[in-house]
């Protein structure tokens, strides 16, 4: 298991209603920033806030504020934020090239806004991105008191808005009220909260770089579908990746392959890309629970197979059941929490929580092979009249030869 670790501060009005989180890096066991690498550390924000933890659960209907580096603007990793939701802050270290002025304005043409982080008075070095950003947060305990008004008037004059950062008693937040700040941070307030939830580790970075490669070569959807088919963590995060804002959709899915239409090739490659800054090198194919659960997928779909009456469609939407069935086990959590999550197809749901429908009574059955309860599975058989006991245990095998094989694959 790998502990996802995120931590939000409250950014609040002149009323102090909540109108924004800063998303801050955390490490597990650790109530402290420890950032060695601005990169990775925006990259781990990211991934942790849109796979992880869901941005749903992360920011509700405000928005989210995540320091970046020029590294982390220039790369193509940028496009895995929604504009609408994030404001993009500057790092003070910064130094405003007339290129990254220029990235910053193509940014701000599609969309995003940029604050500029921790402003301390050096008007030689912030004076270039003053015009190019939207809000400026300003470290009261830095900023030297005597020259505060001062600074907020200089500041008014390029018509930004302004954060007070570091307010940590009620008179300094009635002053800067008076000064003519807009927004408010600081642990008068709230000191950042820590969210957090466990996982089974992702692929190793070995197996993103393939699944990276098919991706970039333009692989048919058929064979992405069937890589993801092998990691069922992976296979989850894909659905909670289309479910978050980054996608931009709100569309219930099906399918593996209709999550990776709804994506698309351009989300999953940077997607792929986040993931190979945040992962270590452990191998998913040592843990007996995820090829269970790859398992259960393949088991699944050949059982729909089986079933005339079934669609190709229906094949896809079986293996999917098939390889969710055990998130609460990989997860560590209340089944229907997790699904409540998701955008899935009320077939999809009802199958899993209540086994209701041709689908959900084949994956009681699978559950009870599992189970090895020959009594239920007598009764849940004469219920498939196209799905002989005899073909049972081939359809067993079948599967198992098929999870066996994968994890060979990726070792």
């Amino acid at each position: 298991m790998e502990h996802i670790v995120l931590a939000r501060q409250p950014i609040l009005d002149r009323r102090e209603v909540l109108v924004g989180y800063e998303l801050l890096f955390r490490s597990y066991g650790v109530d402290r920033a420890i950032v060695t690498d601005n990169m990775r550390a925006t990259t781990i924000v990211v991934h942790n806030a849109f796979c992880g933890l869901g941005i749903a659960a992360v920011l509700g209907n405000t928005q989210g504020y995540i320091n970046v580096d020029a590294e982390f603007l220039f790369s193509d990793l940028v496009e895995a934020l929604p504009p609408g939701q994030v404001v993009l802050e500057i790092l003070e270290s910064v130094e405003p090239s007339n290129e990254l002025i220029d990235r910053v304005r193509e940014l701000r043409r599609r969309g995003y806004s940029f604050a500029l982080d921790d402003y301390v008075g050096d008007l030689d070095k912030t004076a270039p991105l003053l015009s190019e950003v939207d809000i400026v947060k300003v470290d009261l305990l830095q900023v030297d008191h005597g020259n505060l008004a001062d600074a907020v008037a200089y500041l008014r004059r390029n018509s930004v808005r302004l954060i007070a950062e570091k307010i940590e008693t009620k008179e300094q937040f009635q002053e800067a009220c008076d000064l003519g700040f807009d927004l408010f941070q600081g642990f008068h307030f709230a000191r950042p909260q820590i969210l957090s939830r466990k996982q089974q580790k992702n692929p190793s970075k070995v197996y993103l770089l393939r699944l990276l490669s098919l991706i970039m070569s333009d692989a048919d959807t058929s064979i992405l579908e069937t890589e993801f088919k092998q990691h069922p963590i992976l296979s989850y995060n894909l659905i909670r990746m289309v479910n978050s804002a980054a996608a931009g959709l709100r569309e219930r899915v099906n399918s593996l392959r209709h999550a990776i239409v709804l994506l698309g090739r351009r989300q999953l490659q940077i997607w792929m890309q986040l993931l190979l800054y945040t992962v270590g090198d452990g191998n998913a194919a040592r843990n007996p629970l995820l090829l269970t659960a790859a398992m259960r997928g393949k088991l699944m779909e050949i059982l729909a197979k089986a079933d005339p009456s079934l669609t190709r469609e229906n094949h896809d939407t079986a293996f999917m059941i098939g390889i969710l069935s055990l998130v609460d086990v990989l997860l560590e959590m209340p089944k229907v929490s997790i699904l409540n999550e998701l955008l899935l197809a009320d077939e999809v749901k009802d199958a899993l929580l209540y086994g209701h429908g041709k689908l959900g009574h084949l994956m009681r059955l699978v559950e009870q092979l599992d189970a090895e309860n020959p009594l239920d599975i007598d009764v849940l058989l004469a219920d498939l009249p196209d799905i002989a006991s005899d073909d049972l245990l081939r359809m067993q095998l079948e599967a198992a030869a098929w999870a066996n094989n994968i994890g060979k694959d990726i070792r």
